[in-house]
């Protein structure tokens, strides 16, 4: 039932089946939440994204929770960034967001996080789903009944927040201009009202919200920021542009001349600063570490290693990241989507593009230069994915991915590589000097998905991952184009 982000499934007003997301099973779904809850009067915060079919799902499982005597407090239309930060605000055990994140409008799909805003760990969701299934409910009678509470202004109190806690200057920002892309999601709400708040100039693009996401497709992708880019690209006053995702858990920076700037090069920026301002003598550095998954850019380690900071890599998905920050007690995470988790600044071990957005707009001011001209220094690895059909659907485990390790290695070295370190958190990531591979199967299709980058050029990462399929369709069944 659960993926790697909560439940994603296309909505359906009655499935028996159960394939689709229904307002039965979100029903169910609450029951099953308060149970494992296990207490009276446990209060629960659920905030909804713009769908078409969000407020049916908050209505139904609601009424689970209130009915397992949960104390719920609906927050309205908000970002998965207002929902993590309003469990501790409201002093709540539990946080509930209905979304379908980045996905088409006809998905719907839910998210859960604890106090502090850390979403759910796999084995918590296994716990809410064992009670789903088994149907043992912790429900109440007539007199034990929960309660429903509606809390106004919510985005008011996240901006607040932000701007105290990112301690908010306007420096020479508020002589540039702006353009941010809601994609007509959650943001369209609360990311205009934060560079208003912040007295910026700003236009917007697919700023009015619309579950249907009639401006563009909700994932900030570069094919789906086209019209972004190209306006940025024509109009020559723009500085830099913002566009979200559907719930607003992430964010996309666009430079001055309309290109799309990895969010990785991003996360590199702001770990260095953070490092230069906070500890300045490199001796103080030993515990400082940042965490992201496997398939992002190498260049987050081209820059902090020689600080004396430690990247921890994790499993795809922010809830990965956050619970390996948690572990490490680390001060930033990141991924290639634009994901920002930055505890210090937003409140909560959630995502947060949000702050994200005001932590770097100062930086932008306070250098007095261009975005281009601000990431210049964090160079730009050259990155590429394809995909391997397989012709059967199988798992691989850690025995697999050592075997592939074993064979893929030496043919990389015979090509002029060095240096090898090799991590099996998710599938096989093979790091040395001159760049980077990783053999990852979906966990959802049959396909296995080969990353690679280099260093130095396209060319070079082609050859890194021509050498890896090699071995690789040497190994596994695979469809012939």
């Amino acid at each position: 039932m659960f993926g790697t982000c909560g439940i994603r499934k296309i909505y359906s007003s009655y499935d028996k089946s159960e394939k689709t997301f229904t307002p039965s099973i979100a029903l169910r779904l609450g029951l099953a939440l308060g149970t494992v809850l296990k207490s009276k009067n446990k209060k629960v915060v659920i905030g909804r994204d713009v769908r078409t079919t969000s407020y049916a799902i908050q209505l139904a499982i609601t009424s689970g929770l209130m009915s397992s005597g949960c104390k719920v407090f609906t927050i309205g239309v908000v970002s998965t960034p207002t929902l993590c930060m309003s469990i501790d605000y409201l002093n709540a055990d539990c946080g509930v967001m209905i979304t379908a994140s980045h996905n088409p409008p006809e998905y719907i799909g839910i998210k859960l996080f604890n106090k502090g805003g850390l979403g759910f760990s796999p084995e918590q969701e296994q716990e809410v789903e064992n009670a789903y299934q088994n149907r043992a409910f912790n429900s109440k009678g007539w007199d034990e009944q929960g309660s429903v509470a509606e809390v106004q202004r919510i985005n008011d109190t996240h901006i607040r927040k932000i701007l105290r806690l990112t301690k908010y200057e306007n420096h020479a920002i508020k002589n540039r201009k702006y353009i941010i892309d809601p994609g007509n999601g959650s943001a369209s709400i609360i990311g205009p009202k934060l560079i208003n708040r912040m007295g910026l100039r700003y236009i917007t693009l697919n700023s009015q919200p619309d579950g249907t996401f009639p401006g563009r497709l909700s994932e900030p992708s570069k094919k789906n920021l086209t019209d972004l880019c190209k306006f940025i690209e024509l109009s020559k006053d723009i500085d830099v542009g913002i566009a979200f995702d559907g719930d607003a858990d992430r964010v996309v920076f666009v430079d001055e001349n309309g290109k799309i700037v990895e969010p990785i090069r991003v996360m590199a920026f702001l770990a260095r600063e953070y490092v230069l301002k906070n500890y300045s003598d490199p001796s103080s550095r030993k515990e400082l570490s940042v965490v992201t998954p496997v398939n992002s850019s190498g260049v987050i380690e081209y820059i902090m290693e020689p600080m004396g900071v430690k990247v921890h890599r994790t499993k795809v998905g922010d809830i990965n990241v956050s619970i390996a920050m948690q572990k490490h007690g680390s001060f930033l995470g990141s991924e290639n989507c634009g994901v920002y988790i930055f505890p210090e600044f937003s409140g909560h071990q959630g995502p947060d593009s949000l702050m994200a957005i005001a932590i770097l707009l100062q930086y932008l001011g306070k250098y007095d230069k261009s975005f281009s001209e601000l990431l210049s220094d964090i160079p730009e690895f050259p990155y590429i994915q394809r995909e391997l059909h397989l012709v059967h659907d199988q798992i691989f485990g850690d025995d697999d991915y050592k075997k592939f390790a074993e064979l893929i290695i030496p043919e990389l070295e015979k090509a002029g590589y060095h240096n090898f370190q090799t991590n099996l958190v998710d599938g096989l990531h093979i790091r040395f000097d001159e760049g980077w591979v990783l053999i990852r199967k979906s966990g959802t299709t049959p396909i296995m998905r080969l990353t690679g980058e280099s260093k130095t050029n396209l060319s070079e990462t082609e050859k890194i991952l021509n050498t890896t399929e090699k071995v690789i369709a040497n190994l596994i069944e695979v469809k012939k184009n």
